[in-house]
């Protein structure tokens, strides 16, 4: 037994090693999940299968259907939105067809986008159901301006992204989906010019992910026919042209996702999987090439969504099911 004098000693000690500060692990490490926030609804119609995109620090949604299962109401509107005041504003109508799924990406202060289905083939007398239309959108002047035509033959559900100045379009399907493209194209905007880049050797050919950091682009996941929803994941190379297998996704696989790039992390979630909508939301980070998942989302499950991010904030909004209208706000962890 020790001696009376020695106990204040060894308490002392027993306190200073049990109250000793641990290592700082920061936040990112974690996986805390970050802030979804409720902004004010989307201004248009709700829809589903339309395009958002970022221009400089305002963020926009692009055409879409505002109709239920196969009741067609397609739309060609173009809303702009500020994050400084949580408001949207009409801005001058799409000239393409009316259509859904319509994508692009921005170079500079300019978006480029186009492709897209238009009619169904069920409807007598429809001859175009999908585009190969190509246009450019010039928000200091509020004006549409006809580019060359998307270099593969009209499709729908094509993925884009811009590296370097350059626009980057391919993958999709035909409108029966029976079709699984995999080809691929590089945009130059300045020539107005698209040349053929390296094949994607990615599984999925629709509802394919995808998103551009760091110099590379990043594609996966996706469906293909009969029915088969794919976790796979590539990384594109501009500089030697080539694809590179990367992690594969570590939830279930899904078509129809929302995604966005945030400095060197890119981000996905949302999607179906065909027989259930999913609300869970992961990060990718490019340069260690590791998934997390980051967090549930606080409201509906979706698919067929818009998702982009305007200064390191991510946004997501409208979609599957039904014809959605709200609109969110996600600020990453700070690492």
């Amino acid at each position: 037994m020790l001696p009376k004098k020695f106990i204040p000693l060894v308490l002392l000690l027993l306190c200073m090693l049990s109250c000793k500060k641990q290592p700082f692990v920061p936040n990112s490490a974690n996986a805390l999940p970050g802030l979804w926030q409720k902004l004010g609804n989307f201004t248009g119609a709700g829809r589903v299968r339309a395009y958002g995109f970022t221009i400089g620090k305002k963020g926009y949604i692009l055409g879409g259907n505002a109709g239920a299962g196969f009741n067609l109401q397609l739309l060609n509107d173009l809303w702009e939105y500020d994050p400084a005041t949580d408001k949207w504003t009409r801005k001058a109508d799409y000239p393409g067809q009316a259509a859904e799924y319509v994508r692009g990406f921005t170079i500079g202060n300019k978006a480029y986008l186009g492709t897209g289905f238009g009619q169904r083939l069920s409807i007598p007398g429809n001859t175009l159901p999908q585009n190969n239309d190509f246009w450019e959108y010039d928000p200091a002047l509020d004006k549409w301006t006809r580019k060359a035509n998307f270099a593969g033959i009209p499709r729908e559900n094509v993925i884009a992204f811009e590296i370097n100045g350059v626009g980057y379009m391919g993958l999709g399907t035909d409108d029966t989906y029976t079709q699984a493209y995999k080809d691929f194209y590089r945009y130059d905007a300045v020539a107005d010019k698209w040349a053929r880049a390296a094949d994607y050797p990615g599984t999925g050919s629709f509802g394919v992910a995808a998103f551009a950091s760091n110099g590379k682009g990043y594609a996966g996941l996706g469906g293909t026919l009969p029915s088969t929803i794919e976790k796979d994941f590539w990384q594109y190379d501009p500089t030697a042209d080539r694809w590179n297998k990367k992690a594969s996704f570590i939830a279930k696989g899904r078509v129809f996702s929302g995604q966005f790039a945030i400095s060197t992390d890119g981000y996905i979630g949302f999607g179906t999987t065909m027989t259930d909508n999913l609300d869970d939301w992961y990060k990718y980070d490019t340069l260690k090439d590791s998934w997390i998942k980051i967090t549930n989302f606080p409201a509906e499950a979706r698919y067929d969504l818009v998702a982009f991010s305007i200064d390191g904030i991510g946004y997501v909004g409208t979609g599957n099911p039904g014809q959605l209208d709200d609109f969110w706000k996600y600020t990453p962890t700070k690492k």
